[in-house]
């Protein structure tokens, strides 16, 4: 009778005779002869026979009585040697374009205590999917190796190498103690997959009757791995081939797919009539999958527009401010890019959409000071169902308004309201957390001491409060102008355009000289509407 060695933990005692030789035996089950523990029957080796392939070997039986002919009262146990405990946690990270690190808390030799570690491991890994079975597992490729496994409870960490890059492979270990017993099959886990980051450097030229647009290849994954060598891509795992799209629109518009070119074919001409006006991006692919767009280009215009995921927020960067994107080489790390996330659990209540755009150099490495030399334009885009707004209720597009995130609260930034594109302006040159909420907003220019970031100006130089920047609401964009006044009222300086469109900063200094330190009053006008306040200068 043949049984999985990894059925129910029950023993069944076959019959045996005065003259019977070794009996073969795999992991069974009877109603009269119950495995109480769960640690019986595995038997003393590990073998195969004609009866049980792959099966254990009880070669011997010792019981203290034998009172019963069916064995079920029993004081004594049989002679065993059991199983080692099996890997319940094992998980994996791709570390670079050929290697995966695995970890896992190493196993005892015996399933039932805490013992000895476990004698050895076999590895197994396959690219066609989970090995969930024994037969998925027999069929996998065993990778070689000579570990010693660790005492039981210890995190094992083994980095396992020669792997394609762009490729998902599942994985899953048994442990084999000393007697040779293989352990049940661990979890199975995959390291997935890793497609490439956007195409760098995106240039676009007209010409008559086409455009021709350039780029240079991606420096790594997705997750920030860098490639083996970033000038050389690998075809196909990091680069297979490159994807070109256009739109009528740089946002909320369908992009259409024109054609692909080779992995060592970084440009791509597209016949236009003179008149028209399209925008563009290309995409790298490989065996994995698509990369995100790189930033999109018009057949019109200089400038560079960064859209989110959604398709529906966009960042515009205009031509004076493009240097730091574009590289004169053909080395991507001497490039910036910026990336948009969107964060859905934050919306709800009174927060329309969230954002986030982060500087990279190179694709890969996050840069937290990066700015931008010229203000950019962020558009957030917003959807409405009937007259509400969605996700919320509200009807009233004009009550709409930006907020960021400065690190240590929410500031207000109000920004343009335009209903007739479902969108939302502001002009920054600020990186980091947007939202779009509903809010109370009046139709006119208005300020009040809300707008002031910090009241305490602290120019130390350690980029935290060094200046005072004021934010108003100006849906209509009229003229502001503002200007510093000591106690006495004389005129110190004025203040000067802040990092958003509807702001103004002053940096404590007058005529490009320093203040002394002490209280001064800011004065903030519009189309005769003046506000005043007072900050504090601290030296």
């Amino acid at each position: 009778m043949n049984a999985n060695r990894r059925s129910s933990a029950l023993l069944f005692l076959a019959a045996f005779y005065w003259a019977a030789p070794g009996l073969h035996a795999a992991r069974m089950s009877s109603a009269s002869f119950l495995d109480v523990s769960g640690i019986y029957g595995y038997g003393s080796a590990s073998m195969s026979s004609p009866n049980f392939e792959q099966s254990a070997n009880v070669q011997e039986l010792a019981v203290s009585t034998q009172q019963a002919a069916s064995f079920s009262q029993r004081t004594g146990k049989l002679s065993f040697f059991p199983l080692p405990a099996a890997v319940s946690d094992m998980a994996m990270v791709t570390v670079s374009s050929y290697s995966i690190r695995l970890t896992w808390s190493a196993p005892s030799a015996d399933l039932s205590r805490r013992a000895e570690p476990a004698d050895n491991y076999t590895l197994r890994y396959t690219t066609s999917g989970y090995l969930s079975t024994d037969s998925d597992f027999s069929r996998a490729s065993t990778y070689a190796q000579t570990w010693t496994p660790l005492e039981a409870g210890a995190e094992e960490s083994k980095i396992v190498e020669g792997f394609n890059p762009g490729t998902t492979y599942y994985f899953a270990v048994e442990a084999i103690n000393s007697h040779r017993l293989r352990s049940e099959l661990s979890n199975p886990a995959a390291a997935f997959a890793l497609v490439p980051l956007a195409p760098m450097n995106f240039q676009l030229t007209r010409g008559t009757g086409s455009v021709t647009m350039t780029w240079i290849p991606p420096a790594g994954y997705h997750n920030r791995i860098p490639f083996n060598n970033r000038f050389s891509p690998v075809y196909p795992y990091e680069v297979k081939k490159y994807e070109i799209y256009r739109a009528t629109a740089p946002a909320d518009a369908a992009w259409e797919y024109r054609g692909f070119t080779s992995s060592d074919t970084l440009t791509w001409p597209d016949p236009i009539a003179p008149d028209d006006v399209f925008y563009y991006h290309v995409r790298a692919v490989n065996q994995a999958g698509t990369s995100i767009p790189s930033y999109a280009r018009a057949s019109q215009g200089s400038g560079l527009y960064f859209l989110a995921p959604d398709n529906q927020s966009i960042f515009e960067v205009p031509a004076e401010g493009t240097g730091a994107f574009f590289s004169a080489s053909a080395d991507p790390m001497e490039a910036y890019s910026i990336e948009i996330s969107t964060h859905q659990e934050d919306l709800g209540g009174r927060v329309m959409k969230s954002v986030e755009f982060v500087a990279y150099r190179g694709g890969l490495q996050r840069d937290a000071g990066f700015k931008l030399t010229k203000n950019g334009t962020l558009k957030l885009y917003y959807a409405k169902s009937g007259g509400a707004i969605l996700p919320s209720a509200a009807t009233d597009e004009k009550a709409l308004s930006m907020y960021f995130h400065n690190g240590a609260r929410w500031l207000q930034m109000y920004g343009v309201v335009n209903p007739a594109e479902r969108s939302v302006k502001l002009d920054t040159s600020l990186l980091g957390r947007y939202q779009l909420r509903t809010t109370e907003r009046g139709g006119s220019f208005a300020a009040d001491k809300a707008g002031l970031t910090n009241r305490l100006i602290t120019p130390n130089g350690d980029n935290k409060n060094d200046t005072m920047v004021f934010v108003f609401d100006n849906p209509q964009e009229k003229i502001v102008k503002g200007k510093i006044y000591d106690l006495r009222g004389a005129l110190v300086g004025t203040m000067k355009a802040g990092p958003v469109g509807n702001s103004l900063v002053w940096d404590a200094k007058a005529g490009g000289q320093a203040v002394p330190g002490g209280v001064y009053i800011y004065q903030i006008e519009a189309d005769a509407t003046v506000y005043n306040g007072t900050v504090a200068v601290i030296r």
